[in-house]
């Protein structure tokens, strides 16, 4: 057995969601797209080198202190543009809503990683659940993965609303709306403890 032990938090963890306007609707001009950047967690990550099938990780962070459209997150993931304080706080008041993540009754937000196998070029895919919003969505996550001082772990996948049990944010009469595709991306470098 060659288990080691890593320490994440947020500030060596970049975890996102980019949400996209949906161009086709009549009022698309007055939105934007969005990155959503988990925020306030702390976890560690405890990795059997000889098995990965026995991989397990967790990481839960509240639903309320997601950040929302920071310029340095927009910058990071290629999107345009700064965003005002004013939007900044009606997405996130939007996205918090009964009808999307309805952060008063759903109060944390939790990814967690049950097992790996080895991909292709380097890449391994990762068993993972996200619960969101009370729904559990499981899926394969590929990443690249180095062990060298420290973890590096980055990876994108691309889920949707549907898969999340929920439906795109909609102004009413649907003339503004977000795209039904959502990118999700990790990015961490984590300490061995």
């Amino acid at each position: 057995m060659t288990e080691k032990k890593f320490a994440l938090d947020p500030s060596n963890t970049f975890a996102c969601v980019v949400v996209r306007n949906d161009e086709s609707k009549l009022l698309s001009k007055m939105g934007h797209d969005h990155v959503i950047r988990a925020s306030d967690f702390s976890s560690t990550i405890s990795l059997d080198l000889d098995d990965p099938g026995s991989w397990k990780f967790a990481m839960e962070f509240p639903t309320a202190a997601m950040v929302v459209d920071e310029d340095e997150d927009r910058r990071r993931v290629n999107l345009d543009g700064t965003v005002s304080d004013r939007d900044r706080r009606a997405t996130a008041d939007n996205m918090r809503a009964r009808n999307q993540l309805h952060a008063k009754k759903h109060k944390v937000i939790r990814f967690e990683v049950d097992g790996a196998r080895s991909g292709s070029e380097g890449q391994w895919i990762l068993n993972s659940i996200l619960r969101v919003r009370g729904h559990r969505c499981d899926f394969e996550f590929s990443v690249a993965l180095s062990l060298d001082s420290t973890l590096q772990v980055a990876g994108r996948a691309e889920l949707t609303h549907r898969d999340l049990g929920m439906k795109p944010y909609k102004a009413p009469m649907g003339a503004l709306r977000n795209r039904e595709e959502l990118l999700f991306i990790v990015d961490i470098e984590a300490a061995p403890l």
